[in-house]
């Protein structure tokens, strides 16, 4: 997790109100899970640099979520370093964005090193420009970390760091993280950027990587989706990327290291194609006109602009709130264009300036102008270039809506389609080789066993030969394929100003078993692109309507409705009786065949797809022992039965007995819980925090009615000239309760 070096600094984890830290409608975690995510600053912390200049700052720091990582660290790491050298007019700020396998570790490692290393070089001596040992700083730390124990072979971190020294700020940029600076004029705030994100957007980054040797593509133009081009300036003009995919620098012999920047720390690898840790450095003077210094991680600006960022912050006097309101904000946008987030880490700077002499501002504003020009030239010819900031949906994120989207596209043919009138028969050998190279693919991951089992039996085998055309640009999608061996070149023809040319953007090596095809099936589109087998090799092939039916089939909303009703399932979100829906298989049953038997031990639990069932229970005759069948139930399509099977290993109570023929969806407790957890941890959970919100609802009444010490207080409450806000414990003083006025002056009071 995000780690940071708190000289005269305190921190902690986020104890404000869940609610008021996070609100997002679509949030898969609850506020009490979120907060557990957040560090942030104990307070704001003001200091006096210089006569002229006092700053007051605060950090916070969000761990992302992801589904199927939901413990991963956080890899933001931070640091703030007041007295630098020993020094009250200096600081050091720094955050550092951790990446690969140890990300975590490198950027822990970067902020601990950078700022000893820079120690270390200014005690020899005061330099005649300091922007040298200040970068120095940072390729001595990438060589560090070379040498040490951590693996950087394919991990790293970016890093933007500022130093204060008085009222001259000198920022170091190393990625794609940012710096920012508020600038006040006569009619707003305006933000201007310290840094410029080192991407492939920029063109002069891009081709020096090229030099080295790297190709530049982004994922889409990989797998040979899109078009081979460069003219990514267009977008970036307009600050708006739609398709979430950036350019991302390749090894010209494989498909690594695929960095989305063009410089950082570690990636020993990508060093070798010029993404190299020496920071761009930007000096400034502070004016009166600045008003905040802003540095975040890329978390931050993924889908929020340098102007939307200072717009969010000038609404807070305290930049601790300001800074909280930045990641709420980064958070509901990840949310809502990806299906997970990214570590969000803030450190807000407010400034505040003194007033000087008339002598004392002459000397400045001349400073200003010089370091300032300096600035200006530095960053203008790429500002232009800033890495834009997204509005579109991740590939993860559209294929999960492409999901939903294309189960509406399931035509009537697909439906008609039998999958066991088109059995292709194979042998066991075949069978396990199509387990093999299908386990680790992201479509048939999502599949139930029963699923991919019907898909494994009318998969198709096809053998290539050296340039044979397996997809030819242009065509209708027929089939989707995966790959068993051989090699197969991905080409995109586009017109161009000299006629039709034709790119290779991608090539698929059989021994790691890619798939391809399955997008123009998703989107009922012609081929994008042609794959052309280089050497021999075998695929296994899927026809359109198969693959429609079972892999863009969505959970039917009567199912879902269904276990709705089921008493032990109803503390399950909807999201959770979709994937539930989704997973349960299906099985038949003949007339009069037993799905359940009395008295024995049952794990599994069905609902009617079609026909009846009849549930029965033996009565024993107490002197002669005999047994005979009384009717108790008959249960309809849509109904259920065995759902306490989820729960325990308790004797069945009844028979349930198939009348005529009966289709039913089942699942067992094992799946149940590979897929959702135990059952019974859910509901417990759930009964949990129920009981807490109801004693919280009554602590708040019998709050607001009874326990302020003051009548006058009282009175204020009852004539709504002060508002009830949030209730809270602490250990020393007891239970606090907070009031708002209109005006938002907040009064905390002590609970009797």
């Amino acid at each position: 997790m995000g780690c940071g070096s708190s000289l005269g600094i305190g921190t902690k984890v986020a104890d404000r109100s869940p609610q008021e830290q996070q609100s997002s409608d679509n949030s898969p975690l609850t506020p009490e899970e979120i907060r557990s995510r957040i560090v942030c600053s104990e307070k704001s912390t003001r200091l006096q640099l210089t006569p002229a200049l006092s700053i007051e700052y605060a950090f916070v720091s969000q761990r992302g979520y992801y589904p199927d990582a939901i413990d991963k660290p956080n890899q933001d790491s931070y640091t703030i370093i007041p007295s630098f050298a020993g020094d009250p007019t200096k600081i050091f700020f720094g955050i550092f964005d951790g990446h690969g396998a140890t990300g975590d570790l490198c950027s822990i490692f970067a902020k601990k090193e950078v700022p000893e290393r820079l120690l270390k070089l200014m005690g020899k001596g005061t330099p005649a420009n300091f922007t040298e040992i200040y970068s120095t700083s940072f390729i001595d730390v990438n060589a560090k970390l070379h040498t040490s124990r951590i693996d950087d072979s394919l991990s790293g971190t970016t890093a933007i760091t500022c130093f204060m020294d008085g009222d001259i700020i000198h920022v170091a940029n190393v990625g794609d993280s940012r710096a920012v600076i508020a600038r006040s004029d006569a009619s707003r705030i305006s933000a201007s950027p310290l840094s410029v994100d080192q991407t492939p957007y920029r063109t002069d980054e891009r081709e020096r990587v090229k030099r080295y040797g790297a190709r530049v593509l982004t994922m889409d133009q990989l797998e040979g989706i899109a078009p081979i081009h460069e003219n990514w300036a267009t977008a970036i003009n307009e600050e708006v990327d739609e398709d979430g995919d950036p350019p991302r620098v390749w090894s010209p012999t494989g498909n690594f290291p695929g960095t989305a920047f063009t410089r950082s720390i570690g990636d020993e690898i990508a060093e070798s194609l010029g993404v190299f840790a020496t920071p761009e450095i930007t000096s400034l003077q502070l004016a009166s006109s600045d008003k905040y210094i802003i540095i975040a991680s890329d978390g931050v600006f993924e889908f929020l602009t340098n102007q939307a960022v200072v717009d969010i912050i000038k609404q807070y006097s305290d930049p601790l709130e300001a800074c909280e309101k930045v990641v709420t904000e980064s958070y509901r946008l990840w949310l809502h264009y990806e299906l997970r987030t990214d570590d969000i880490t803030i450190i807000c700077i407010y400034l505040d300036h003194g007033v000087l002499t008339e002598a004392q501002n002459k000397e400045r504003m001349q400073s200003i102008k010089k370091v300032d020009l300096m600035t200006t030239n530095m960053l203008t010819d790429r500002l232009i270039e800033l890495r834009p900031v997204r509005r579109g949906m991740s590939k993860q994120k559209r294929r999960d809506q492409m999901k939903k989207d294309m189960a509406k596209m399931v035509t009537e043919e697909d439906l008609s389609y039998k999958m066991n009138d088109h059995v292709i028969l194979k042998s066991k050998q075949e069978m396990d080789k199509i387990q093999e190279i299908t386990q680790a693919n992201w479509l048939f991951k999502q599949l139930t066993v029963q699923q991919r089992n019907d898909v494994y039996k009318v998969m198709e085998k096809v053998s290539v030969n050296e340039n044979d055309i397996v997809i030819r640009q242009g065509d209708p999608g027929d089939r989707f394929y995966c790959v068993q061996s051989g090699d197969y070149q991905v080409t995109v023809k586009n017109d161009t100003p000299n006629g039709i040319r034709e790119d290779i953007v991608h090539v698929y090596r059989g021994d790691t078993h890619p798939s391809f095809g399955e997008l123009a099936l998703m989107h009922n589109a012609p081929r994008s692109s042609s794959v052309i087998a280089l050497t021999k090799g075998v695929l296994w092939a899927i026809d359109c309507r198969a693959f429609r039916l079972v892999f863009m089939k969505s959970p039917t909303n009567v199912i879902v409705q269904t276990l709705k009703k089921v008493d032990v399932l109803k503390s399950l979100t909807t999201t959770q009786l979709e994937r539930l829906a989704t997973n349960l298989t299906e099985i038949t049953f003949e007339d009069g065949d037993y799905i359940i038997n009395q008295g024995t031990i049952g794990n599994t639990f069905y609902v009617i797809k079609e026909g009846a069932c009849l549930c029965t229970v033996w009565d024993v005759d107490p002197t002669s022992s005999e047994r005979t069948s009384r009717e108790v139930l008959r249960l309809r399509q849509h109904q259920y039965f065995g759902e306490r099977a989820l729960l325990n290993d308790a004797p069945r109570a009844a028979n349930v007995i198939s009348v005529g023929r009966t289709k039913l969806l089942q699942i067992g407790r094992q799946a149940f819980e590979e897929i959702l957890g135990p059952l019974q941890k859910i509901i417990d959970n759930d009964r949990a925090q129920r009981e807490a919100k109801h004693n919280f609802q009554v602590a708040v009444s019998n709050l607001r009615e009874n326990s302020l010490e003051s009548s006058s207080l009282k009175n204020d409450v009852a004539r709504g000239l002060i508002t009830f806000k949030c209730v809270a414990q602490t250990s020393d003083v007891g239970t606090l309760a907070t009031y708002e006025s209109p005006n938002n002056v907040r009064l905390t009071v002590r609970v009797v």
